[in-house]
């Protein structure tokens, strides 16, 4: 029931209690109420007292129907994985380049038996071989197979240079020589250290060319060939060492000499 109501009920019955206390009759100067029956009297005081009651049950229940009132109600509360911030794009970048491989240690010990080196170590004489090591043949031309650099004692180089043929041989010495102005037939310690001469080995075995000459560092150069290995030897000394060098030359140089058929296939290629 609505509060209005049960206010109207609740005034209502207490004009009817109030009606049947003034029923008895009473007079106040010029005020006065007429006596009513007792029975309408009893009948308005029960009336009265019932619709004040029920004006006083309806107005508690209204009360406790109505919600308290509480705190405001709190919004949805956003679910963080649907309000993530969207994903960053970004470039691909490329792969980084692989990391460069660590250089090979350069082989070290004798070469195999077999290999174009081992095989020029054949021909250089025995007491240097120990001293001996392979180096770039690149610098000779592609007509190169092996290169042996060996030291002596006394501060002497000879470097060894082993040819597929004769013809690739002398090519390579004509371009030395091309670079030296020659004035002497001969090489000699009492001669300038400037002259050109051939030379034969032992019995004719072998047969080749002999340049010296100054190089740039200063130092005598002696260069020779042997025709019947396609083996081109240079060597160099200290200055006051030539003479020590030319004896060098004569008596041990080598190259050593070679088997029948080494000597044949080398000569193939002469002119």
């Amino acid at each position: 029931m609505p509060t209005s109501a049960s206010i109207i009920l609740f005034v209502f019955g207490g004009l009817m209690v109030l009606i049947s206390l003034l029923g008895s009759g009473f007079a106040v100067r010029e005020i006065s109420f007429p006596r009513i029956s007792p029975l309408i009297r009893s009948t308005a005081a029960l009336l009265g007292a019932g619709l004040v009651a029920t004006s006083i049950v309806f107005l508690v229940t209204q009360e406790k129907k109505e919600p308290a009132p509480g705190p405001p109600t709190a919004g949805p509360v956003p679910d963080p994985a649907r309000t993530s911030p969207p994903p960053v794009s970004v470039s691909p970048t490329a792969p980084a380049p692989p990391a460069t491989a660590p250089p090979r240690p350069a082989p070290t010990g004798p070469p195999d038996d077999g290999t174009p080196t081992q095989a020029l170590l054949t021909h250089v004489p025995s007491g240097l071989r120990s001293g001996c090591r392979a180096v770039d043949r690149s610098r000779y031309g592609a007509s190169v197979t092996a290169v042996v650099e060996c030291r002596l004692t006394g501060g002497v180089t000879a470097v060894y240079a082993q040819f597929t043929d004769v013809s690739g041989m002398n090519t390579r010495l004509g371009e030395i020589m091309s670079r030296e102005t020659f004035t002497h037939s001969g090489c000699g310690a009492s001669t300038p250290l400037n002259g050109r001469q051939r030379f034969v080995v032992g019995n004719n075995r072998s047969e080749g060319t002999l340049i010296c000459f100054q190089g740039d560092d200063g130092d005598p150069h002696l260069i020779w060939s042997d025709e019947s290995l396609a083996i081109m030897t240079e060597a160099q000394s200290a200055p006051v060492s030539y003479g020590d060098l030319l004896d060098w030359w004569r008596k041990s140089a080598g190259p050593v000499p070679a088997t029948p058929d080494e000597a044949a296939q080398n000569a193939g290629g002469t002119t």
